[in-house]
């Protein structure tokens, strides 16, 4: 099981951000774009959707471990006005999944970068979006 780095320093670390669930899913399988994806930041958040979902799809002999690495972020649970902003977005972007529509409006909410690596439903002036890689695509 893939250990999350230090933390950036005060001088050199990025703004705090909310990780979306492709890139932890490649991180978990050794990827190294989404480990310098995630590096980078001194406060590192997920949903609790993504929480949800790397559990679920966990396998059982490393439950325990998986739950260990997601302790090293913060958890954010889903408000009124996340699930406000979750509909905006899935209004404005036709087709977003539900699930992407909450763990990107949790980081809306919380005024938080959203790094990812699906790059649908991305326009580029989504300003608080961190696109480091694109899911899928070998690196050039």
């Amino acid at each position: 099981m893939p250990t999350v780095a230090p933390r950036g320093t005060a001088e050199n670390a990025m703004p705090s951000a909310l990780i979306d669930t492709g890139v932890l899913l490649d991180y978990l399988a050794g990827e190294p774009r989404a480990k310098r994806a995630i590096e980078p930041y001194a406060h590192r958040s997920i949903s609790v959707v993504t929480w949800l979902e790397l559990m679920a799809h966990c396998p059982p002999a490393l439950l325990e471990s998986t739950r260990g690495f997601l302790r090293s972020f913060e958890r954010l649970s889903v408000s009124e006005s996340i699930a406000d902003e979750a509909l905006r977005l899935m209004h404005q972007r036709s087709g977003l999944p539900l699930q992407r529509a909450l763990t990107w409006a949790t980081a809306n909410v919380n005024q938080l970068r959203f790094v990812t690596a699906d790059a649908a439903h991305v326009n580029k002036d989504d300003t608080n979006v961190v696109l480091p890689y694109r899911r899928g695509k070998a690196p050039a």
